[in-house]
């Protein structure tokens, strides 16, 4: 892992919407529409906001949804903890899907996205938390899935280089984030490395996104920041944010220059949430001139 050789820069992320999510996640830009989607898993919510109206809206769930993807034939691909299920629009109905086998009552699916192929890669988190019991799975346009990468706690970070050519996925608990080599034609990742890892009380890492350099900017939990990381691992910026609990970030805009982030209220006490009464809000945070944009997620071809 190479180390940062100047201190990074630090920015400060504002209040777009005070949300009061119980554990925001997975936010999504899309181009299309000009919408961000964004979950609030223990609340059982997708959430819709208009960054040109500030106005939010929430569609109720039945079960929780860990992380979803934009769907090329419109609607979603939706990790749910009972598996794999297709949303044909917002506030719509719900198809369940083949799914992995694993126990619905012990692990859930958590943090996911698309490859640049359209392949929908999804992690499950195990919820003792006390062994590697969370696997990452990789489901293709076909409908076929199968497990990929190695075992973990919890699967967050899962992101791709915009050239298609490297992966990260974050163990939250084990607070690492690691980078693999990436084949986009066989969908296989190789060679796992440490990207960047966290003493426990610096924070956790948690969801991300990438940039058109292939920076990867990661939530980091229990940090009250997101940082930006270079492809080789140097820490490059911190943006700031008065809460502890940092969970996700996407890029969106027409010019994919503004960072929104998700952040959580799980597990704050009630004097930490008098602390920091906007937790579980929805932040922003612009670009500065010169710094590279965001790109536009890929979406499921199946």
């Amino acid at each position: 892992m190479t180390q940062a050789t100047a201190q990074p820069r630090r920015h400060q992320a504002t209040l777009a919407l005070d949300a009061r999510a119980t554990l925001g996640e997975c936010i999504r830009w899309d181009e299309r529409q000009r919408l961000i989607y964004w979950v609030d898993i223990p609340g059982r919510q997708l959430h819709r906001y208009d960054p040109a109206t500030g106005r939010d809206d929430a569609m109720p769930l039945a079960q929780e949804m860990g992380c979803f993807a934009l769907a090329e034939r419109g609607g979603f691909i939706c990790g749910m903890r009972s598996g794999y299920a297709r949303l044909d629009r917002f506030g719509g109905e719900f198809t369940s899907l083949a799914s992995p086998d694993y126990d619905p009552a012990r692990a859930r699916f958590n943090d996911g996205r698309c490859d640049s192929a359209g392949r929908f890669w999804a992690g499950t988190m195990w919820e003792p938390r006390d062994r590697a019991g969370g696997i990452v799975y990789r489901l293709d346009a076909d409908g076929r899935f199968g497990a990929q990468c190695n075992p973990v706690i919890i699967a967050n970070g899962i992101t791709f280089a915009p050239d298609g050519r490297s992966m990260t996925l974050a163990d939250t608990t084990n607070h690492v984030l690691w980078a693999f080599d990436y084949d986009l034609v066989t969908g296989i990742p190789s060679s796992r490395r440490e990207l960047r890892s966290y003493e426990p009380a610096s924070g956790r890492p948690d969801g991300a996104c990438v940039d058109a350099e292939g920076n990867v900017y990661v939530a980091i939990m229990a940090g009250g920041r997101v940082e930006k990381i270079s492809p080789t691992g140097e820490l490059l910026a911190l943006i700031e944010l008065p809460i502890p609990n940092i969970t996700c970030c996407t890029f969106a805009g027409d010019d994919l220059r503004t960072l929104y982030i998700t952040t959580a209220r799980t597990r704050m006490t009630d004097a930490e949430l008098a602390a920091h009464p906007y937790a579980g809000g929805l932040f922003v945070w612009r670009l500065p001139d010169g710094d590279a944009p965001g790109i536009i997620e890929p979406r499921y071809a199946g």
